[in-house]
């Protein structure tokens, strides 16, 4: 079975350019201030043609250590077999400084040597063969230990933005599955709710043709209405609200019809925050549908659901009046509702109930 989650946290070239830009940068000044005699323009002068071919060499070194470390980590950090004993990471740096070393060594003679070439083809005056001066020795001490130290910073920044590449690779992989999820719930609501809800509209229309035909033929139009609506907007992320608030009309109707003078919805919304603003299709449906189901409905003691704008979220409100006997719910329909508009904006779904009301605020979306 193939990992889901793909091999995309080796770095691009450019991200290895940078990375050895960057330790050069902070790695080269040093190295001159250290070595260079002066400052004057003599010293600079003499120096230059030195310095134009050590800094090409020394990002090509970079550069070429910072792809070596890269995979190096895509070996040992995130490998597709067994790790051994040690830890990845750990396992990584040994490694890591072991390759310092010969890597320093080598780039030092070639150094040295180039450094020499540059005297001769300027006839400048050498030391004589033999010891070199304790200065020499020190100096050279200094740049080994400062050319480890900058390979070992090369891989730390690589090893670091390598795991931040693969946090955002998880990170976009969490957010595919959660709206995976999302959607799959959304379907198996849809599924659920187009059943009973088609078998209670032809139960109650079956029982107004026979004593009704105008309202049984007003009931077929908004029942057609809505089931186009289920259908048209299936696989859409948002929808303008003068559109949501269509369809909740029509189901509005069908329901009303089915529980006379026991369920009252008012709508407060103007009509250019209709024209203005966009909502998560079937949310208000799910709301209202949660607010019948879960209390009591009669003629002494009607449900009155509102619809209002409140600032920049649409608020349904509903009073407390639990059924004698709850009835059985996953949850499942409000969990969708939080789900979805988690995926579409940063502003949460508010839920509170509190002084015998339930209230919840959706926030508006902006049109696409």
């Amino acid at each position: 079975m193939k990992n889901p989650l793909p091999r995309a946290a080796d770095l691009l070239l450019r991200q290895h350019a940078r990375l050895a830009l960057g330790v050069l940068l902070i790695y080269w000044p040093i190295r001159l201030y250290q070595n260079l005699p002066g400052w004057d323009g003599a010293v600079l002068r003499r120096e230059l043609p030195f310095l134009l071919v050590e800094g090409p060499l020394l990002f090509g070194l970079l550069l070429g250590w910072v792809l070596l470390m890269d995979g190096l980590q895509g070996r040992l950090v995130h490998p597709r077999g067994g790790t051994g004993r040690l830890p990845p990471q750990l396992l990584a740096l040994l490694v890591a400084v072991t390759l310092a070393l010969p890597v320093n060594a080598l780039f030092g003679l070639v150094r040295t040597r180039m450094h020499a070439g540059f005297e001769r083809a300027q006839s400048a005056p050498g030391r004589a063969p033999g010891a070199p001066a304790d200065d020499d020795r020190q100096r050279r001490r200094m740049n080994n230990g400062l050319t480890v130290l900058a390979l070992l910073a090369a891989f730390y920044l690589t090893a670091n933005r390598r795991s931040a590449r693969r946090i955002q690779q998880l990170q976009l992989h969490a957010e595919r599955l959660e709206r995976a999820a999302v959607q799959a719930q959304l379907d198996a609501l849809r599924n659920q709710v187009n059943p009973h809800f088609l078998f209670n509209s032809l139960s109650i229309l079956a029982a107004l043709v026979d004593t009704d035909a105008r309202l049984a033929g007003q009931f077929v139009a908004r029942l057609a209405t809505a089931y186009r609506y289920i259908l048209e907007q299936r696989e859409q992320a948002r929808v303008p609200l003068r559109t949501e608030l269509d369809f909740l009309a029509a189901y509005t109707f069908l329901l009303t019809v089915r529980f006379e003078g026991k369920l009252f919805v008012a709508l407060d919304v103007p009509e250019a925050a209709r024209d203005g603003y966009a909502i998560a299709p079937l949310s208000l449906q799910l709301l209202l549908e949660n607010a019948v189901q879960h209390n009591r409905l009669s003629t002494a003691e009607p449900l009155r659901v509102t619809i209002a704008l409140a600032g920049n979220c649409l608020r349904v409100a509903n009073p407390v009046q639990p059924r004698l006997v709850p009835a059985a719910s996953t949850g499942v329909g409000l969990q969708n509702i939080v789900g979805r508009y988690r995926l579409l904006t940063d502003q949460p779904v508010r839920v509170t109930e509190a002084d015998g009301s339930f209230t919840i605020d959706l926030p508006l979306l902006p049109l696409l």
